[in-house]
């Protein structure tokens, strides 16, 4: 997303409204697959020589639970504010990268199905969310 800054006026807020197709975006891992477009609503505002952000983003992401190995889809929305600072060349702020910085950031360190999630028994294999197993 790209903010034109050279057309905010002073100490005024204007919003911004973005989606950013999931095909060309090298955001996902092995670990993660982006299964939605990532919708973005930017509201920016300019003081002095700085300008101020406020983002929300939502989509939907597929994994694969770390415990029972069962593919999950998870729906991620998110709020976060950065403050750029401003020079006299600067016209156009691309946010881009720290969309996608805020986001991976969310990520934990461990994908869970749920999170009382028993996984799998070590010696059968059996999902143990579904039961006891028999060994």
């Amino acid at each position: 997303m790209k903010i034109e800054v050279i057309r905010l006026k002073e100490g005024k807020t204007e919003t911004f409204s973005e989606t950013l197709p999931i095909t060309g975006l090298d955001w996902g891992t092995d670990e993660v697959k982006y299964v939605d477009d990532i919708n973005i609503v930017t509201e920016a505002r300019k003081e002095g020589n700085l300008l101020f952000t406020k983002t929300h983003l939502a989509t939907s992401v597929q994994y694969y639970c770390a415990r029972c190995l069962k593919e999950c889809i998870k729906k991620i929305e998110k709020d976060f504010s950065i403050e750029y600072p401003l020079d006299k060349s600067g016209q156009l702020i691309d946010i881009t990268t720290d969309i996608r910085s805020e986001i991976i950031l969310d990520y934990p360190v461990k994908f869970l199905c749920k999170n009382d999630c028993r996984g799998l028994c070590p010696k059968c294999g059996k999902d143990l969310n579904e039961g006891k197993c028999d060994c």
